[in-house]
């Protein structure tokens, strides 16, 4: 990878990881915040909102990352050789 593909990738990395923190962030307050004053169900004596928003945003960032792991990040080397993509 030349200097310029490393850099658009490492932006598309960091725009991509925004992007997850953003959707776990609105999860996490939407549920906690939305729900605590309409929704009086429990599970186990703890409220249903509490089991949707801290729970919930764990699960939702672990397939967010995975997702990323899987389709954004590459693996390539930081130095700055012209450098082929490494499979390890």
């Amino acid at each position: 990878m030349t200097r310029k593909e490393k850099e658009l990738q490492i932006r598309k990395e960091a725009k991509a990881t925004l992007i997850l923190f953003v959707i776990c962030f609105l999860w996490h307050v939407g549920f906690g915040y939305g729900l605590s004053g309409t929704v009086t169900a429990t599970i186990g004596g703890i409220p249903l909102w509490w089991w949707l928003s801290t729970p919930g945003v764990f699960v939702v960032a672990v397939v967010g990352v995975v997702i990323l792991l899987k389709k954004v990040f590459v693996n390539f080397d930081l130095e700055d050789g012209e450098g082929g993509v490494k499979d390890e």
